[in-house]
């Protein structure tokens, strides 16, 4: 009898070790806890730079998608204008202006900036969201090279002026109004030359929308209304007469000739 209450009470004392050695064994030390915290901590710094480049990449194609939509109505406008596309200037608030014949393509009613533009839409580059406090209504530009009112040596004058509606080149002023504007099907190189890029706000213009249009002309307009809003703020994306975009560093060759 008293070998068996021994035998018992080894074995109760063997559970109460076997207890306290589970507890002990499935809990964890603060030396261990700091290393897991550490672990955790050099992962996320490896992973945020590629989770970012990942969120940009995504940004960034929606914005050539966004040029390539905006470029096929332009390209549909011109279709339906016996070639001419729409005005890139002038009339700023109401249509035929590029941008706002953008917004009435894509399926929007109206004819003001008021009725048409919006905050989301393909005339907005999402890459924008992390560089102005506004959110924005238009974040590209039309190339409006050879169509700034100006006369270049060894170029012929700008047939018409983005600015003015009324200007005639060598001289004199039109009656008729006339809004600026480029012949699609006479354009040279349709694959090599831009006709909407990323722009920058510039002052003059409302705190939603940027530059619409430049001249490559001119080394005022590319330094700053060029949007570089990709890559980290070192590219711009564009558009081409022939529907293709992609990214650039800098203006290709040949962006400075005068369009038709």
């Amino acid at each position: 009898m008293r070998a068996i209450e021994r035998t018992e009470h080894a074995n109760s004392r063997s559970r109460g070790a076997d207890s306290r050695g589970g507890r002990s064994a499935g809990a964890f030390s603060l030396i261990e806890l700091l290393v897991v915290v550490a672990v955790a901590g050099v992962l996320i710094a490896i992973l945020l730079p590629a989770l970012s480049a990942a969120r940009e990449a995504s940004r960034s194609s929606v914005c050539l998608s966004n040029l390539r939509q905006a470029f096929t109505a332009c390209r549909v406008y011109a279709d339906e204008n016996r070639g001419k596309g729409p005005a890139i200037g002038w009339p700023y608030a109401s249509l035929p202006n590029w941008a706002l014949v953008v917004q009435s393509y894509s399926g929007r009613d109206g004819g003001t900036p008021g009725e048409l533009y919006s905050n989301r839409s393909v005339l907005v580059c999402p890459s924008v969201d992390s560089v102005y406090p506004d959110p924005m209504q238009r974040t590209y530009a039309m190339n409006a090279t050879g169509h700034a009112g100006m006369s270049y040596p060894g170029m012929r004058p700008d047939p018409d002026s983005y600015d003015d509606p009324l200007y005639r080149p060598l001289g004199g002023a039109g009656t008729e109004e006339r809004p600026a504007c480029i012949s699609f099907d006479l354009v040279d190189r349709p694959s090599m030359l831009a006709v909407l890029v990323d722009s920058a706000w510039i002052p003059d213009t409302p705190p939603t929308r940027t530059a619409s249009m430049i001249d490559f002309r001119q080394p005022g307009h590319v330094s700053i209304r060029l949007g570089r809003f990709h890559a980290g703020r070192e590219r711009f994306d564009a558009v081409f007469f022939d529907g293709a975009a992609r990214m650039y560093a800098e203006p290709g060759d040949g962006w400075g000739e005068s369009l038709p």
